[in-house]
């Protein structure tokens, strides 16, 4: 496999850069004095066409004066200017590029036809870049930092690639102030040449990354997204932020880097075909990304938590369940060595509550020791440890009283945190710490100083726990049925039905052959054209039967009155023939047996710009659209896709044993929606398949309507 653009780009040997000058206040000169300062010890060329030195470098006067041909060029000049100055690179021998310049796609048509021009000069060149309309790129590790925001934080091996420039270069106060620095970052801008799929495939095999996060507005090519997270998710966690999801979001992710969007309910079926964990909130995704980084991997999802207040450990208890972890009450033997540290009202079950006892030792060490060395315990999560925070609220009160300096106070209030620290590492079981304290707080800066994750509110490090469980199913997926899948050849009797069909709605008869000839399980029926053929094939079928009208521009029948159920005589089929011919004179007439059966679901195929065919399965029956319970994955699927589908939607505890009812054939389910996803890539031009309701026959899902429309 050929090495990734990004290794040279994000470890250059030297660097020029356009567009920096002695003006402070230009955007150019504050990236260059960043790189300066970040620690870079390589080559940095400046180039300005007046002055003889940019910021203590000495500057050339044209691209064209250079020494030699530098391994990146960073460029921050005017739009116009863009297309000549990286032919002038390429004319150099230069083969790697930042462009940090905007004003290209985003802007419309005109910017669309100059990224074009500079998308050609670097093919004609075999230049590799990122942008244009970027904010640059960090590496901690060499030292590199080319971006506006000066790093207050160096190494960690959270990694992070972002099609909004600001989520890399302006929080690094906010990083700072949470104990979290980038390990690599990337800011893509437009994906003119590299895209974000590009560096989550680099960070992905970068020995130094262990998490990677990724802020999304729009994935061009999907599948090849699919396929490199699914590889990637196998051994590192991934957590994404989409914003794409909706109008406004798809239309300001259009005018900001010129981001193709899709609806919400793909990106959520992507991301969990994949194994990404999404995250709500940029803030998410930072400290949940720093968490999954930094702490080990759990490796079941029982939960110890430990607080000095009932009110936060309930709340971490909740979320907990609701994510699907368990908070197990402690063994007798567990709860008596706790009880031995407890004050007499203090609780030792799970949550342990030390009912505001400030007791530190207790709350950092004795207690979460034991907790640690549990063998049925995967994690923990702890709230309520303080120190100077507190002290330092309470000074105002106290220094008169106790005659004592506010920084002798707090020196006097520093509680060390380092034995709990290295409580994850020694047991291999992560921690999570709450509090309502930030970096005023001398335990938090402990904990920073540590890569300990800390949190704001209980719920979010509940949250961040539920994170890593979700890691742990991705890790835990049997490669069995998730890696392989059988290729199921094109079966002739569909190429030809298809064909026949042309374009438009495939009648519903020719569907299910269709259907019925990839072994998808369909309702046996007959198409007649006259009444008696229609008696004829209800004799056959045995009655009951449905009766209902057939043609190529019926869809939706129900809707039309064009289907009538559990018809038992012949004078019901008459009646039925009747009632079709009157709405619809040319229509076939399909009599199926009817079939009986209390559980109704749906899956099909749909088909949106720029996603492989995606494949849908959920709840059915007419509320289907009212409850709107359906997943989503893209083709094509594997079993294990297709298993976990049936596990997602809400209502699946109906699939199981219920109310005398046996559980559904899962394996069977699982089949169809394989079948349907191979379906849709042996004939992209099907535009829509539904398959609603497909009802459960004892444990048995059998299609009992179809509609296919072809585009």
């Amino acid at each position: 496999m050929p090495a990734s653009p990004l290794d040279t780009i994000m470890n250059p040997g030297s660097i020029s850069v356009t567009g920096a000058s002695n003006n402070l206040w230009k955007m150019g000169s504050i990236q260059m004095l960043n790189l300066i300062h970040s620690g870079y010890t390589g080559d940095i060329m400046p180039v300005h066409p007046q002055e003889k030195e940019v910021l203590g470098k000495k500057a050339y006067s044209a691209i064209a004066d250079l020494p030699y041909a530098p391994e990146l060029a960073i460029m921050v000049v005017p739009t116009p200017l863009v297309p000549e100055m990286l032919e002038d690179y390429g004319r150099l021998g230069t083969r790697h590029a930042v462009i940090i310049t905007a004003g290209f796609r985003e802007t419309g048509d005109e910017g669309r036809k100059l990224e074009q021009k500079i998308i050609t000069i670097a093919r004609d060149y075999g230049m590799r870049f990122l942008g244009p309309n970027c904010l640059g790129i960090i590496n901690s590790q060499l030292p590199l930092n080319i971006t506006v925001g000066p790093l207050l934080k160096y190494g960690g091996s959270f990694s992070m690639a972002s099609q909004s420039g600001t989520y890399i270069a302006q929080t690094v106060n906010y990083l700072f102030k949470n104990g979290i620095g980038f390990g690599k970052a990337i800011s893509v801008g437009n994906e003119a040449n590299i895209d974000l799929t590009d560096c989550l495939e680099y960070l992905g095999k970068d020995p130094h990354t262990r998490a990677i996060g990724l802020y999304i507005e729009g994935i061009r090519d999907a599948g090849r997204f699919l396929d490199v997270a699914r590889e990637v998710s196998k051994d590192k966690p991934i957590i994404a932020q989409y914003v794409g999801g909706t109008d406004a979001g798809a239309r300001a992710g259009s005018s900001h880097t010129g981001a193709m969007a899709g609806p919400d309910f793909i990106y959520e079926g992507m991301f969990e075909q994949a194994g990404i964990i999404r995250a709500a909130t940029i803030e998410e995704v930072y400290k949940t990304g720093w968490a999954l980084a930094n702490q080990p991997g759990l490796k079941g999802k029982r939960i110890a938590v430990l607080t000095n207040s009932g009110g936060p450990g309930t709340a971490v208890a909740s979320t907990c369940n609701a994510a699907g972890l368990e908070v197990p009450e402690f063994s007798p033997e567990i709860q008596q060595r706790i009880g031995s540290y407890l004050p007499g009202h203090a609780s030792a079950r799970n949550p342990v509550d030390l009912t505001f006892h400030i007791d530190m030792e207790t709350l950092t060490f004795n207690i979460p020791d034991i907790l640690f060395k549990a063998p049925d315990i995967h994690g923990v999560i702890i709230h309520g440890i303080m120190d100077t925070g507190f002290m330092g609220l309470l000074y105002p009160y106290l220094k008169e009283v106790l005659n004592i300096s506010r920084e002798d106070l707090l020196k006097l209030g520093e509680v060390d945190v380092s034995r709990l620290a290295d409580m994850p590492e020694a047991h291999g079981k992560p921690l999570m710490i709450s509090s309502f304290f930030g970096i005023e707080d001398h335990s938090i800066t402990m904990f920073h100083d540590r890569a300990v994750p800390t949190f704001d509110s209980p719920e979010k490090a509940a949250k961040a726990m539920a994170a890593l469980y979700s890691h742990f199913k991705v890790r835990s997926r049997d490669p069995e049925i998730y890696s392989s899948r059988k290729k199921f050849p094109v079966p002739a009797a569909a190429e030809k039905l298809i064909h026949e069909a042309g374009k438009g709605s495939v009648n519903e008869f020719s569907a299910k052959n269709i259907l019925k000839s990839y072994g998808i399980p369909v309702a046996r029926e007959i198409l007649a054209v006259t009444m008696d053929e229609a008696i004829a094939a209800a004799r056959e079928l045995g009655f009951p039967v449905a009766v209902k009208a057939c043609a190529d521009d019926l869809a939706h029948k129900t809707e039309q009155n064009l289907v009538f159920l559990d018809i038992r005589t012949e004078a019901g089929i008459r009646k039925a023939c009747r009632s079709i011919r009157k709405a619809h004179a040319q229509s076939g007439i399909l009599v199926a047996e009817m079939l009986h059966g209390r559980r109704e679901l749906m899956a099909g195929i749909s088909t949106h710009p720029g996603f492989p065919p995606c494949v849908m399965f959920g709840l059915g029956g007419i509320f289907a659209e009212a409850l709107k319970d359906f997943t989503i994955r893209l083709a094509p699927l594997t079993t294990g896709d297709a298993l976990e589908m049936i596990e997602t939607i809400r209502a699946r505890e109906v699939l199981g044993r219920y109310r005398s009812m046996p559980a559904v054939d899962r394996e069977a389910l699982a089949d169809i929606l394989v079948k349907l996803g191979d379906l849709a890539l042996h004939f992209p031009h099907i535009r829509e398949v539904d398959l609603n309701p497909i009802i459960i026959v004892d444990t048995k899902p059998v299609v009992a309507d179809a509609l296919m429309i072809l585009q």
